[in-house]
């Protein structure tokens, strides 16, 4: 009797219903010599009985590095970068968020810097205080935004009270490497539901990953080369004009 209940419930739990489930459209994306930027799109089912009282909360975060912030200071009518200056580790390369609900109403602050979700909640690990850091932290945004390497305008599609899709513009410099998908079902009290994790590799293809790889094992050697090609290539285009 203990044998057939324990395997009854195994059946059943094999089969229980996921409250979320999400996918991505393309999973591996090269970059080329023409590459001019590429769309992620995101689909998915939520159950439904959770769908009217829930948030769903998708979250790209691009491959890790290291960036130095400075701010501008004015020398002689000059701007110039100043002395002043905060790094920042394992600051995410790309980062974009959606969500069915506007401003994650009904969140607590707690759950979302628990989750990380949002700029703000982003731990970028340096030992300044928190005060000095949301200056240079704000700058950040600033420069990622120009860029279009942050995004956070996007809203999540929904067909019925199941499935949903949403997409985000990866642009033409966006770093290469794995790019975490993260989608989180919350439900009103901010109470984690389900969560679901996908990856995207972003990777260089042909002569340009060659070239990429080369400046990055020997930058010295690559900046010498650049430095006699494109002289090369002057001295070439000036020739031929000359003849013309």
């Amino acid at each position: 009797f203990i044998f057939i209940f324990l395997f009854i419930c195994n059946i059943f739990e094999a089969f229980a219903r996921e409250p979320l489930l999400a996918d991505v459209v393309d999973k591996n994306i090269n970059i080329t010599t023409s590459f001019d930027g590429a769309k992620i799109i995101i689909y998915g089912a939520i159950d439904n009985k959770f769908y009217k009282d829930s948030t769903l909360i998708i979250n790209i975060i691009g491959p890790s590095t290291d960036i130095k912030i400075k701010k501008k200071e004015k020398y002689f009518g000059v701007w110039l970068a100043g002395n002043n200056e905060m790094e920042f580790l394992d600051v995410p390369g790309y980062y974009a968020i959606a969500s069915n609900k506007e401003f994650f109403e009904n969140i607590d602050n707690s759950i979302l810097n628990r989750l990380q979700l949002g700029w703000d909640n982003l731990r970028m690990n340096n030992n300044y205080p928190e005060d000095q850091k949301k200056s240079y932290k704000r700058l950040l945004k600033i420069f990622y935004i120009n860029r279009d390497l942050f995004q956070s305008n996007n809203t999540i599609d929904t067909l019925g009270d199941t499935l949903f899709r949403t997409e985000f513009i990866l642009p033409a410099i966006a770093p290469t490497g794995i790019y975490k998908v993260k989608s989180f079902l919350l439900n009103n009290n901010g109470r984690l539901i389900s969560s679901w994790n996908n990856n995207i590799k972003v990777s260089k293809e042909g002569i340009s990953e060659r070239l990429y790889d080369y400046s990055k094992e020997h930058p010295f050697l690559y900046g010498l080369l650049a430095a006699i090609g494109a002289i090369l290539a002057g001295y070439l285009a000036s020739e031929i004009f000359r003849r013309i």
